[in-house]
């Protein structure tokens, strides 16, 4: 019943669209943060870095700088991406949110990820998290970078869908 539900979920949105939802979620709360240049200069570099790791990250395309500004239409997602498992789709956003926010540094905020799930929206936030993406852990990691993390790591159990800090 539950995987039938799952199914049902993401049966009307296929991977191009989720990833593209996401991607352009991601810019606008960058730009929000800093530049537009550099908010757009740094999700490209960002895929290109994992591209080696997540080989599907070659349907992602996005435009050169032609005018003064970039705009969404400026990002093409191939319909090859949807031959891809949901599961390793996750797994790449997962990433790239997480060195986003780590590449923004103290300019995301404290509240990057909450403005991140807000123009993501209910139903991709749900999409994205049934596929892997789990922003929550992404929070706590960031929020123990500020602790000597010598002495401390997170301890996640997914099958439990807890997560918490451990005193090492």
């Amino acid at each position: 019943m539950e995987e039938d539900l799952e199914n049902t979920k993401l049966s009307n949105i296929n991977n191009s669209d989720v990833f593209k939802k996401t991607l352009m979620s991601l810019i606008i709360v960058a730009t929000s943060k800093t530049s537009d240049d550099y908010a757009w200069s740094s999700i490209k570099t960002l895929l290109k870095e994992l591209k080696p790791k997540y080989g599907f990250l070659k349907y992602v395309t996005i435009g050169e700088l032609e005018s003064l500004k970039y705009a969404i239409e400026d990002i093409n997602i191939s319909a090859n991406m949807n031959e891809v498992e949901s599961k390793e789709i996750g797994k790449a956003l997962q990433d790239l949110i997480d060195l986003l926010k780590k590449r923004l540094g103290k300019k995301a905020g404290y509240f990057f990820l909450q403005e991140f799930k807000e123009i993501l929206g209910d139903r991709y936030h749900s999409i994205i998290k049934d596929i892997g993406v789990d922003l929550r852990l992404i929070d706590l990691q960031n929020q123990i970078k500020g602790l000597d993390s010598e002495q401390y790591k997170i301890k996640d159990d997914r099958s439990s869908n807890i997560a918490f800090i451990e005193r090492t």
